[in-house]
């Protein structure tokens, strides 16, 4: 029970966290006050400091719940996609429209790119510990499953699942976030560029196929 109420208190945090965020982009401040940047990193870019690292952290590697992403080491091309299809709407699984579009509807180009250049240079996150199905997740993920039609991940995010391009980054990812989208990839809820590739796989996939992908590339 502790645990599932720490849960629901850094979700609320962090929603409240990015209104926060809203605000200070607006340039809006209470009387008197001024913006501080995280003592975490103060090299950061500004808009790193005040609008991504109340949830993603300034080196984007620490968040451990299914809708924060870790950002370290991710695709800029991605991470750039990513970002503008949460400006323009074209993204719009639940967390993106809670979480995303507020941030990114007040981020013009230039921003999103001193955003996602920081990202990703930084060092890419610590592994997960491997879960128990990780070997069976590693057989799909390298292998597919042709008697199902799914092909093998590595195909597009590479042998060691670093990505490239258009291509995000899995290595190191929270299981729970990999796991929720790929059910929004099958269910149709999220929708952007990725959605053309993803759902035709995800589709022939099963829970526990899902499962097992996240924990082994969790671990790398």
């Amino acid at each position: 029970m502790s645990t599932h109420i720490a849960i629901l208190l850094k979700r609320n945090l962090c929603a409240l966290a990015y209104a926060l965020a809203c605000l200070l982009s607006l340039g809006w401040f209470p009387q008197g006050a001024t913006a501080q940047p995280p003592a975490a990193d103060r090299t950061a870019p500004q808009i790193v400091r005040t609008s991504c690292y109340m949830c993603h952290s300034t080196q984007g590697s620490t968040p451990d719940l299914a809708f924060i992403p870790r950002l370290a080491a991710q695709n800029q091309t991605y991470m750039e996609g990513a970002l503008k299809a949460f400006r323009d709407g074209s993204r719009s699984d639940p967390p993106a429209m809670i979480y995303m579009w507020p941030i990114a509807q007040g981020l013009d180009d230039a921003q999103i790119q001193q955003a996602v250049a920081w990202f990703a240079s930084q060092p890419a996150p610590a592994a997960f510990p491997p879960g128990s199905s990780a070997s069976a997740g590693r057989d799909v993920f390298t292998q597919g499953v042709p008697s199902a039609d799914i092909p093998a991940c590595a195909s597009c995010h590479g042998a060691k699942a670093e990505g490239a391009g258009i291509f995000p980054r899995l290595a190191g990812q929270n299981a729970q976030y990999l796991i929720a989208q790929m059910r929004y990839f099958r269910s149709g809820v999220r929708n952007d560029n990725g959605a053309a590739m993803m759902k035709p796989i995800v589709l022939h996939m099963t829970d526990r196929q899902m499962s097992d992908v996240a924990e082994y590339l969790s671990s790398l």
